[in-house]
């Protein structure tokens, strides 16, 4: 018999809990085809100056019971770096206090990659903004072009290279299954991710939402959504690679506010859509390394954590399992951290 033990590829990160501050279509220029941020972030309409007062005086309140574990602050749902200045300014600083309070560990915002200035963001690091988030979408000028984000994938490329090059940490969103998405376009997308070498990325597969310009074509017969195994299929290998480079994904699919699934219209929708992209990455994984060993499984030894990931949602992967010739019979369960393939 022999043996191979080895990590799960996901690359370990420290888990912070986030305070989200919804600022939905602020400072955008423009609507995007598919947006809805209102519906999906639930948020009704409050000004800067009423969501500025909201965080000055909800944050101390929430730390002003004991054994409370700092928080990441994330500014989301609009196009941050394109508020008014004194603005950014206002809200970077006021998180740099609490940093200090010892309430905050870090302060991201998420942004459009054609609202980056090198001098703009230069400040707001100096000033406490610790990561942006650059909703890149994706690479293709083609799907860029039918979604109305009104850019170009060179633009995109840039600012992913300005926030680098300012100090600050990238983040990269993807919304794979865009108008006008053609075979073979996510995969060069998460191609040029990994060229990018962001520290996070988060994977929102395109929903069709209730009053929308994405609803308008959907009905009109002129876009059709991905379908859910085509989401597993796509999703599934791209989560695995980023893993492979050490790259963290942090989200897969939309945040579901209350209400908010009552407007899609369309889409892959599922509930435990992030669990079955993970199950199924790691089930490629696992099969890849037993491939490299050329033999048949005699036993699998899993750390306990993955033992709700390993067979998939309702274990929809033991078919695939069984054709590796791993079953349950064969298959424990362990408190230690790593794998453990035993094979002949």
């Amino acid at each position: 018999m022999n043996t191979t033990i080895f990590k799960h590829p996901e690359p370990a990160q420290q888990k912070t809990r986030i305070w989200p501050v919804f600022m939905p279509f602020m400072g955008c220029p423009s609507k995007c085809i598919y947006c809805s941020q209102n519906r999906q972030t639930g948020t009704g309409a409050k000004t800067l100056s009423e969501i500025y007062q909201d965080l000055e005086h909800n944050i101390p309140a929430f730390f002003s019971k004991k054994d409370r574990d700092p928080l990441e602050l994330a500014f989301f749902g609009g196009t941050f770096t394109a508020l008014p200045y004194e603005w950014q300014l206002r809200f970077v600083s006021l998180a740099a206090k609490f940093k200090k309070q010892g309430f905050l560990t870090k302060v991201r915002c998420s942004t459009r990659p054609d609202c980056i200035e090198h001098n703009q963001i230069l400040e707001l690091r100096k000033n406490g903004l610790d990561m942006i988030e650059l909703g890149i979408q994706s690479f293709s000028a083609l799907v860029l072009r039918r979604s109305a984000r009104n850019y170009s994938p060179e633009t995109a490329v840039k600012a992913c290279r300005t926030v680098r090059e300012s100090g600050l940490s990238l983040g990269i969103q993807l919304l794979p299954g865009l108008p006008g998405t053609k075979r073979g376009d996510f995969q060069r997308d998460i191609s040029r991710t990994i060229e990018l070498s962001p520290d996070a990325v988060r994977i929102y597969p395109c929903l069709t939402v209730k009053g929308t310009g994405l609803e308008k074509l959907y009905r009109a017969g002129k876009y059709t959504p991905w379908s859910l195994s085509r989401t597993e299929e796509e999703l599934a290998p791209a989560l695995l690679r980023l893993w492979m480079h050490k790259i963290h994904v942090i989200r897969i699919g939309v945040a579901h506010e209350d209400g908010f699934e009552d407007s899609i219209v369309a889409g892959p929708v599922h509930p435990a859509l992030g669990q079955k992209i993970r199950s199924k990455a790691l089930y490629l994984f696992l099969r890849s390394r037993l491939a490299g060993t050329g033999a048949d499984p005699i036993k699998l030894i899993v750390p306990k954590q993955y033992s709700g990931e390993l067979w998939g949602h309702k274990s929809s992967l033991k078919p695939l399992y069984a054709k590796l010739g791993i079953f349950p019979a064969n298959t424990s369960f362990s408190n230690a951290v790593l794998f453990n393939l035993i094979y002949k």
